[in-house]
């Protein structure tokens, strides 16, 4: 009988494969466009391995979760928080205030192992920043595996309590057929929940943990077989890796095929005198060289592509060599230095690597967390940007006791404008809303007006029928109900997201015609174009005159003019007493549309105003057009 293989060289070779599938992608390579499937062979990989290790004990009934979690706590945590402390350098020298902020945040979930679920709640949440530019956006990855073996041994161990040997077998593999069924579901579902978190991923992993559990029942293949199934497998894993794109259904039946391939290149390595020819190639020691550093060429090689991308550098093919090659040096240095150290010479017992390796680790991340937060990610940096800071030019910080508050009335510390004894009319409004108070205020102001502000995520006049809600129609006939009271009804909304002749559409130009019958002063307060998380970052290099300087005309939004049945061009035609102010008519000239004003960018994001920028254009407003308040309150 052949010699069972115990250590797999070409499992490290495809773990190279894996590792530089997932660097090519972050490159912007145009052959390996789904190159990210290469998180998905890791996974199955590590599915394998765990699996196999856990089973043989429980088996032997030599299984200890302690000695179990001590191997991954030296194999996980001393080079991923020796990569933390080092990126925190360059992300203090290099992150403007809110990125360094957000980055802190990635550090304590990374050692939490929570930053999928982080990830997928900034990436929900239209007031985070361009998560491309997070330098631990990759470890979510981690956290999936990390929750990952949090879960399967406690579930192993209690299949083998209960269930003989052949009942293991069925039960994992029905696990398996469900748990790939729910990724589809989720996926086709919420494709951004499906892709960071565990749920959608389990099969992936449990595809490895699979093979792991049949390994002894699989007969063995002649060489010749062996080599055609190893094509075959490595063929899914790079096939799906060419033909797969970011705007790709995944995971779900597109992460099914390269796991299979995944498993196909394991399973044929499985004998050492009847490989795969594939395998063979796998043992190469170039290759096996790179897939011991693997670990640690994922956690260096995104965080170095962010900061160059950060600065503004483009990924020529001389920079991504120069990426692959600081990404290698790095890997190597943390692998000789602290990986095999940790992981192989130093002996700790349980209790001990939970004292000297994870408590002083989650210490640190705490306390960059802690440090870096505390202080709103230093914003005394970079002095010219005071319109980012967000304590002072943030509308939704700022307003902080009264946006999304769902207050309705008349309170003084929502009010803007001329203090009187009652308010002369309101603002609603969406988010929009909240940035264009500021602007109201300085009209208000000129015009000797008070108006009560009431600004709700999701809820321009009414509600927002075209997205969720979380508190009905309650809160938004109650707001219009005590508008109707007023002499002035403002409203302030991303009217672009508003689909014309949707239900959404036809309700607000209904509420507007309840108005308008009632004799009431209405005023639309439509907003400047959108630009991108890119280029707002890119104005941020050219006035901190720091990496790459742009020209000033490249930055300039282009003007998009209202479709013909855009929802305020609609309320102009409709309702002509309607008085429309249009902050494109001061920022817009010749097809372009400006950033800023009096030096100082206006946007908060992509489409919000900031604090100042809303209040600056006002004044540019005042002197260019006149005050159109003016004239409703004569």
């Amino acid at each position: 009988m052949s010699k069972i293989i115990t250590y797999r060289p070409d499992i490290d070779g495809l773990r190279a494969i894996s590792v530089l599938l997932v660097i090519l992608y972050h490159v912007d390579s145009t052959l390996f466009t789904g190159g990210f499937i290469g998180v998905d062979i890791f996974f199955v990989i590590s599915g394998y391995l765990i699996t196999s290790s856990i089973n043989k004990q429980i088996s032997n009934n030599s299984f200890s979760f302690k000695e179990f979690y001590l191997r991954r706590i030296k194999r996980i945590i001393p080079v991923l928080i020796f990569v933390l402390i080092v990126v925190t350098i360059p992300a203090y020298l290099f992150l403007f205030a809110d990125d360094f902020e957000s980055y802190s945040r990635t550090v304590l979930h990374t050692m939490l192992s929570t930053n999928n679920f982080y990830l997928w709640s900034a990436n929900n949440n239209y007031f985070v920043g361009n998560t491309e530019l997070m330098p631990l956006l990759h470890t979510w990855s981690l956290s999936v595996e990390e929750q990952y073996y949090i879960i399967w041994p406690i579930l192993l161990y209690i299949l083998h309590r209960f269930l003989n040997v052949k009942n293991i077998t069925y039960a994992v593999i029905a696990l398996l057929i469900g748990t790939t069924l729910l990724s589809i579901y989720m996926t086709g579902l919420d494709k951004s929940m499906a892709y960071y978190l565990l749920p959608a991923r389990f099969f992936e992993l449990l595809m490895g943990g699979t093979l792991a559990i049949l390994w002894d029942r699989i007969p063995k293949f002649s060489k010749p077989t062996n080599h055609i199934i190893s094509i075959i497998g490595i063929l899914l894993v790079i096939i799906p890796s060419i033909v797969l794109t970011k705007m790709s259904v995944f995971p779900g039946l597109n992460a099914f095929w390269p796991c299979l391939g995944a498993v196909l290149v394991i399973l044929t390595g499985k004998e050492k005198d009847s490989k795969g020819v594939v395998n063979n190639l796998l043992e190469l020691k170039s290759m096996v060289f790179l897939g011991l550093l693997s670990y640690s060429m994922y956690l260096w090689h995104w965080p170095i592509i962010v900061f160059m991308k950060y600065l503004g550098y483009e990924l020529t093919v001389s920079m991504v060599l120069s990426i692959i090659a600081a990404t290698i040096l790095l890997s190597y240095f943390s692998w000789k230095f602290v990986e095999q150290p940790f992981r192989y010479k130093f002996k700790y017992t349980f209790s001990k690597a939970l004292l000297y390796i994870l408590l002083p680790s989650l210490i640190i991340a705490s306390l960059i967390y802690g440090v870096i937060d505390g202080n709103d990610g230093f914003t005394n940096r970079f002095p010219n940007l005071t319109e980012f800071d967000k304590r002072e030019n943030f509308p939704n910080e700022v307003r902080s006791g009264c946006y999304n508050k769902l207050r309705v009335g008349n309170f003084e510390a929502c009010n803007i404008g001329t203090t009187k004894n009652k308010v002369d009319g309101i603002l609603i409004g969406d988010s929009f809303a909240c940035h264009t108070g500021f602007f109201l205020d300085v009209l208000a102001k000129d015009a000797n007006l008070y108006f009560n502000v009431s600004s709700v995520p999701g809820y321009p006049l009414l509600r927002n029928l075209d997205l969720p809600n979380n508190f009905g129609d309650d809160f938004a006939n109650e707001r219009f109900e005590y508008a109707k009271t007023l002499d002035v009804i403002c409203v302030a909304a991303f009217w672009s997201a508003i689909k014309i002749d949707s239900e959404n559409y036809n309700r607000m130009l209904e509420a507007i015609e309840e108005l308008v019958a009632l004799k009431k002063k209405v005023v639309i307060i439509d907003h400047l174009g959108m630009t991108s998380e890119m280029n707002i970052h890119k104005m941020k290099l050219n006035k901190t005159k720091i990496g790459v300087q742009f020209p000033k005309e490249d930055l300039l939004i282009p003007y998009s003019k209202n479709a013909e049945r855009h929802i305020v061009n609609e309320i102009k035609r409709r309702f002509p007493s309607v008085t429309v102010i249009d902050l494109k008519d001061v920022m817009c000239d010749d097809g372009k549309c400006d950033y800023e004003v009096n030096n100082q960018i206006v946007y908060r994001d992509f489409y919000h105003l900031n604090v100042i920028g809303s209040r600056l254009i006002a004044e540019k407003y005042l002197e260019e057009k006149g005050n159109p308040l003016r004239d409703i309150n004569n």
